[in-house]
């Protein structure tokens, strides 16, 4: 079976696939207010091509073990995932046609409360938590799930494991 190396995620090193915001660790990006609260707007922006309304839900995952076993992308839209409650690993590959290159896929590491958002196209599948069961939160356009995902289930020897 293939291995990749999950690699901790940086806006620079996942910007092939989308766009990185640490949510939860806001530093000092550009804020308004003052102590006690502090807003830190606009931190990352979902890019989206038409006036659908954007739907958030829960993706629940257990630990297991780190093998991609399916990929999928939405042609039209972007994927927003945040981790909630341990950090997780997630893949994506390059957008392409229907596809996939899996030996462009890469793995990142993604602490808790950083927001992800992955480019429409971009290849990915459901997230990986690194310690215990957690919960993802999405964001795609309404019925995205219904009228725009391609999920493609790989041959048990296109496996590819996932190492820390």
């Amino acid at each position: 079976m293939k291995m990749i190396k999950a690699i901790p995620i940086t806006e620079t090193n996942f910007l092939p696939y989308g766009f990185v915001a640490d949510i939860a660790n806001p530093g000092d990006s550009y804020s308004l207010g003052e102590n006690p609260c502090v807003f830190h707007r606009d931190m990352v922006v979902m890019p989206e091509k038409d006036c659908t309304p954007p739907a958030f839900g829960s993706l629940k995952v257990d630990k297991r073990a780190m093998v991609i076993e399916d990929v999928e992308f939405h042609s039209g839209c972007c994927e927003v995932m945040m981790p909630l409650d341990d950090d997780m690993v997630i893949y994506a590959g390059p957008a392409s046609s229907d596809s996939v290159e899996l030996d462009k896929l890469e793995a990142f590491l993604v602490p808790k409360g950083c927001l992800v958002v992955l480019r429409a196209g971009s290849w990915h599948g459901a997230p990986f938590p690194v310690h215990v069961d957690g919960t993802v939160l999405i964001c795609l356009p309404e019925r995205t799930y219904f009228n725009d995902t391609k999920k493609y289930i790989l041959k048990n020897e296109d496996h590819i494991s996932i190492e820390l």
